[in-house]
């Protein structure tokens, strides 16, 4: 506590039992109204105590150092991409709802793009099951319906490293 506080505090603690000294030497004819006035000098010495205590508390308040920008986000744009991707990752295989609104559609984007490459369709469900496998077409099927539950567990990551194993062989048999 600095000085100044010390000082204050002194200072209304002796006004205070001045004042109650004054009210009990003119005499206060009733004892109740001598116990109501200690009890208003000591309530008020407390909010005096309790001021004090919150002005030093934010004077000496100094906010935490934040790291720079640099040291906490990914700075490259593929970087900043693929730390999303994790995280979408990590919800899909939480929660079923997550998959399907987070994972789901990188998934489809993804098998889109690699199934374009050999001219079909994600949509053309009989030449899209052949080449990717009934498991893997499961989760990327465009017709698929949102889980009954969302909150069952998610798909495993064991089913989704399979699809983009699936994904790589094709990207490679050009």
């Amino acid at each position: 506590m600095t000085r100044a506080l010390a000082a204050s505090f002194l200072t209304m603690t002796a006004l205070v039992g001045v004042a109650l000294a004054i009210a009990l030497a003119v005499g206060v004819p009733h004892p109740v109204v001598i116990e109501r006035a200690a009890a208003a000098a000591f309530g008020l010495l407390g909010l005096g105590a309790g001021s004090i205590a919150l002005s030093a508390a934010v004077e000496s308040y100094q906010p935490a150092r934040r790291p720079p920008k640099s040291e906490t986000e990914p700075v490259d744009s593929s970087v900043a991409s693929f730390v999303a991707l994790e995280r979408s990752l990590r919800f899909g295989v939480s929660t079923a709802g997550d998959f399907y609104a987070h994972v789901r559609p990188r998934l489809m984007t993804i098998t889109s793009a690699r199934l374009a490459e050999r001219g079909v369709a994600l949509s053309d469900k009989e030449r899209a099951l052949d080449l990717l496998g009934a498991d893997c077409y499961a989760l990327v099927d465009p017709a698929a319906d949102p889980p009954a539950d969302r909150f069952e567990p998610g798909v495993a990551l064991s089913r989704v490293r399979q699809l983009v194993g699936v994904l790589e062989m094709l990207g490679g048999q050009r």
